[in-house]
């Protein structure tokens, strides 16, 4: 599972009165300092009904809230008092350790920076690989054939191969249960999906995937695109207008990895042909014959709906403990899409449409079933 950076956005925010007797210039003061931190004898002497006191103060107090948060991130990295207090020569060990650590941290940056470089120059090498892929599934190229014995040889060939990246992601369980009836039609005109890295895309499009970012903070303007987008390339179709749908996912770190947001494009619609929107209508009441029907649209279950993830509000929006757990799971499952079709769907896509690659996935689940179940005999 991937961890994700934020929270849902409320539809409204509500403003509480300051907690009487309470005054916000003495929140810093009350909190502990540097020197407070180094004492070992510090908890000692805090008087735990004053901190409970002030916690259910703090509580639905935003104001009061970063106030701590503030006081706090400023004590990040400050020492424990615990290393001080042990013995000089396990001090003398515990900093050898340090410095082996440190040792093997300029190491694994190294490992990562060479892995990059190995990931980018494998990108280079797959890249020809998955443009005659998509001249082959498209039409654009064609190669020999020769018929079989019940091969019919006056039978006219399609063009390319037909519905060849709807198989492909329908053959996959996730995209089995997003796929729905209403879009397969559309899915048909799908002719290629691609990936390229965030820090890999042309200026122009990495600017333009800078400036959507509006929580971006000034500091962090300098820092790689963290991520990946992934394009879906549709021939012209009678239900949209975009010749490409884009999903971009910005990751905090790609190691870990943690989601910090996605964004997709907004599909321009046909008339009358939005998959994501179902329209409810209502008959006029009995007996009022210049009554109209009345018409609302709701929102349908679609594969399209994966080009409208969640805004990720900033850290000082309100929500319920119910909400943030819906966000996160909803985040948690859109990467998941996602970093399917990067790493499985797109460099595997033959073995999908063929539901080879499906067949395998599921001798898999078995093997893990049969592991569990000779585990569960084992531990009786």
């Amino acid at each position: 599972h991937t961890r994700t950076r934020g929270h849902a956005r409320p539809t409204r925010k509500t403003r509480r009165k300051m907690p009487e007797g309470l005054d916000m210039k003495d929140v810093g003061a009350a909190l502990p300092d540097e020197d407070d931190a180094n004492d070992p004898d510090f908890a000692s002497n805090v008087d735990q009904a004053q901190v409970a006191k002030a916690l259910s103060q703090l509580q639905g107090n935003p104001g009061l809230v970063n106030a701590l948060q503030h006081k706090l991130d400023d004590l990040v990295g400050m020492s424990s008092g615990f290393v001080e207090s042990l013995h000089y020569k396990v001090r003398a060990r515990v900093n050898a350790l340090t410095t082996l650590q440190e040792s093997h941290d300029e190491l694994y940056e190294k490992y990562l920076d060479e892995k990059r470089a190995l990931e980018a120059k494998y990108r280079d090498l797959y890249a020809p690989l998955y443009v005659k892929r998509a001249g082959i599934v498209k039409g654009a190229e064609d190669v020999d054939a020769t018929p079989g014995e019940d091969d019919d040889e006056t039978e006219e060939a399609p063009v390319g191969i037909p519905d060849f990246w709807l198989c492909a992601l329908r053959n996959h369980e996730i995209f089995e249960q997003q796929i729905t009836e209403k879009d397969e039609p559309a899915l048909k005109f799908l002719n290629d999906i691609t990936c390229t890295p965030l820090q890999d895309l042309p200026v122009d499009e990495k600017k333009k995937e800078e400036d959507d970012d509006d929580d971006e903070e000034e500091e962090e303007d300098d820092e790689p695109q963290r991520g990946f987008r992934l394009d879906f390339h549709f021939d012209e179709n009678p239900y949209f207008s975009n010749e490409v749908l884009s999903k971009s996912y910005h990751m905090v770190d790609e190691e870990d990895p943690i989601l910090e947001s996605a964004e997709g494009t907004d599909i321009e619609w046909a008339q009358g042909k939005n998959l994501c929107v179902k329209v409810l209508r209502k008959k006029p009441k009995k007996g009022d014959k210049k009554g109209k029907p009345i018409t609302k649209t709701e929102k349908a279950d679609s594969f399209f709906n994966f080009f409208s993830p969640p805004d990720v509000p900033g850290e000082g929006d309100d929500l319920t403990e119910e909400e943030a757990e819906q966000l996160q799971d909803f985040m948690e499952m859109d990467y998941e899409m996602g970093a399917i079709i990067k790493e499985k769907i797109i460099p595997d896509a033959i073995s999908w449409f063929t539901g080879e690659a499906k067949q395998d996935e599921d001798d898999s689940d078995y093997d893990d079933e049969d592991d569990d179940d000779e585990s569960e005999d084992f531990d009786e």
